[in-house]
């Protein structure tokens, strides 16, 4: 069965340990992941809430860069910006990376800066990590969008880069909702599980839940244990209730994989690394999920989210 996963931290890890992506033992690699027959990943950067802002941004050229060497290297996985080079990709048969932001803490008050972004591949945002950054608040507290933050949802939309609100305050979804709506555009949750399950400030409200699927976005299961269970222990079963409990919402054409390996620390009982997302498979099969409506979740929802919503940019050519 292929698979499609929202966020890793598997980049940033590679970067700072100098490691390699293909083969490493880290949550991640694409050995790892080949072992499902197709593979696309987006691979996060996170923005380093340590650093400055000029220095985070150099952090994510640093990671471009080494990312580029590396794929140089592999030849069989590809990095793509939009749904065309995905299919190429795909009936080459080669496996895809997308490449994202996790954090616009490095854009500092520069709007230039994802402009650059865009330009060097970036296609996900995730607008803030924790605490407060020039674009506004995270989960941890209840700040909205700034003005900036305002414009930075706004150029996203116009650049074709789609806003990731995980991570984000209720009121920053709230408004960023608001601006999408408005336009006629989407923004995704990448790694959010549900409030209604397990009772924390970083997962989605059953609403929210609703309202980015009615724009079309997608929203993906993580494998935090704080977001998935208030319990010690965590098991597979927990990460099945949040994609049951999704469903139970219209969820079918929404629920993806967004598992953020090499960003959580512990994961699942059960679960070493992205070799056994499979148990995940096997847990809703014996709940009487179909192959077909797993194959939903673990792929072709998010595959069907980049054909319909990251086009290429045609304006270099007419």
């Amino acid at each position: 069965m292929p698979i499609f996963d929202l966020h890793c931290d598997t980049l940033y890890e590679c970067l700072k340990q100098g490691k390699k992506l293909k083969t490493n033992d880290l949550d991640l690699s694409f050995d790892r992941l080949a072992g499902y027959g197709r593979f696309c990943q987006v691979l996060a950067m996170w923005s380093d809430y340590r650093l400055d802002d000029d220095k985070a941004y150099e952090r994510f050229f640093e990671a471009r860069d080494m990312l580029r060497r590396q794929l140089d290297e592999i030849n069989d996985v590809k990095l793509v910006t939009n749904a065309n080079e995905l299919g190429d990709a795909f009936s080459s048969g080669n496996n895809a990376v997308f490449l994202a932001v996790e954090g616009g803490k490095l854009l500092g008050q520069d709007i230039k800066r994802l402009d650059a972004l865009y330009d060097a591949g970036v296609r996900f945002l995730t607008l803030v990590w924790n605490g407060h950054c020039a674009i506004g608040g995270s989960h941890d507290n209840d700040d909205g969008l700034t003005d900036f933050g305002r414009e930075v949802v706004g150029r996203c939309l116009s650049l074709g880069i789609i806003p990731d609100v995980s991570h984000a305050s209720d009121r920053m979804i709230d408004e960023t909702l608001e601006i999408c709506e408005s336009a006629g555009k989407v923004c995704v949750a990448t790694h959010s599980n549900s409030r209604a399950v397990c009772d924390h400030r970083r997962n989605l409200t059953d609403n929210r839940f609703r309202r980015i699927s009615s724009l079309g976005g997608i929203v993906g299961v993580s494998l935090a244990p704080q977001h998935l269970t208030s319990d010690e222990n965590c098991t597979v079963d927990d990460v099945v209730r949040h994609i049951d409990h999704y469903m139970s919402l219209g969820g079918e054409d929404t629920v993806c994989l967004g598992c953020d390996l090499d960003g959580v620390g512990r994961l699942p009982d059960g679960i070493s690394g992205v070799q056994d997302l499979t148990k995940i498979a096997e847990k809703l099969a014996q709940i009487n999920y179909t192959d077909s409506l797993v194959e939903k979740i673990f792929y072709a929802n998010a595959r069907n989210f980049i054909f319909h919503w990251i086009q290429p940019d045609l304006s270099a050519i007419i």
